[in-house]
């Protein structure tokens, strides 16, 4: 009976994760069939004067950003919410073996919010200006192949060079501090781990010894406060992928909020 309990349990898992595969095909393909019509609508109604100081086959070139978008979000769907779930049911399950883990969950809670809000602005800053820089190097490649013949002789050469050595110099810098601040949401993290992990041990203890806790109940525990600080990890490895796709729907923007000539026949945008 339990060998079919557990096979059971097996087949309806893989069942589940081939739901959610096909959802998330789905999704992508939704995303990407409805970014590739807004731009071919949009593109030719757009304004003169909104195209000013713009280069059209760059802010086309943004269209690729759908392809973010369609990695990022089903990532952020499948992974995003399973450490939240975990996190949400390991706490509840924490709270009936003492009422002092409702105090670590709140503590949890707080300190993860300390952690996101007093850097997600700066990341999402940095993680736009360093995708401008992207989209100004494939820019200029596109000149250069599309003006291939005007820089054969030395002193364009050199220059074409140049000037991509400068947009790539500007994409490194805004890259690396980007960067940065993913290195200290990581180190935060670690540091938070490490007096997590020794206060609730060395609380775990002492209610051990008081007799208010089994040895039983504290490796359960311990178990489980494993298992949420695992998915605390990963929700802040995923900001980089929330960075990622917030700076592609602000990209896209920038094309679906262009002025165009029939304001009142357009469609509803992507965003």
């Amino acid at each position: 009976m339990l060998v079919f309990v557990v096979t059971l349990g097996v087949a309806l898992v893989g069942v589940l994760s081939l739901m959610q595969l096909r959802i998330t095909e789905n999704l992508q393909q939704k995303l990407f069939i409805r970014s590739s019509f807004e731009f071919a609508y949009r593109l030719p109604k757009i304004t003169f004067d909104a195209f000013y100081n713009k280069y059209p086959p760059e802010l086309a070139n943004m269209f690729f950003d759908t392809l973010t978008i369609q990695k990022g979000v089903s990532k952020l769907l499948l992974d995003s919410t399973t450490a939240i779930l975990q996190v949400f049911l390991g706490l509840i399950l924490l709270s009936l073996y003492h009422p002092f883990f409702i105090i670590f969950g709140i503590v949890l809670i707080i300190l993860f919010y300390v952690i996101f809000k007093f850097s997600f602005n700066e990341g999402l800053y940095t993680s736009m200006k360093e995708s401008s820089f992207k989209y100004k190097v494939a820019y200029w490649l596109q000149e250069i192949a599309r003006n291939k013949n005007s820089f054969i002789n030395q002193s364009s050469f050199n220059f074409s060079l140049k000037k991509n050595d400068h947009l790539v110099g500007d994409y490194l810098k805004f890259r690396e501090m980007h960067f940065k601040i993913i290195q200290r949401q990581f180190s935060q993290l670690i540091v938070y781990k490490v007096f997590i992990t020794a206060g609730l041990l060395l609380v775990g203890g002492l209610l051990v010894l008081d007799q208010k806790m089994n040895i039983g109940q504290f490796v359960a525990a311990e178990i489980i406060i494993l298992l949420i600080i695992n998915s605390i990890e990963k929700l802040i490895i995923g900001l980089e992928t929330l960075y990622d796709v917030l700076t592609a729907v602000e990209k896209i923007a920038l094309v679906a909020d262009l002025e165009m000539h029939c304001k009142s026949s357009a469609k509803s945008g992507l965003i």
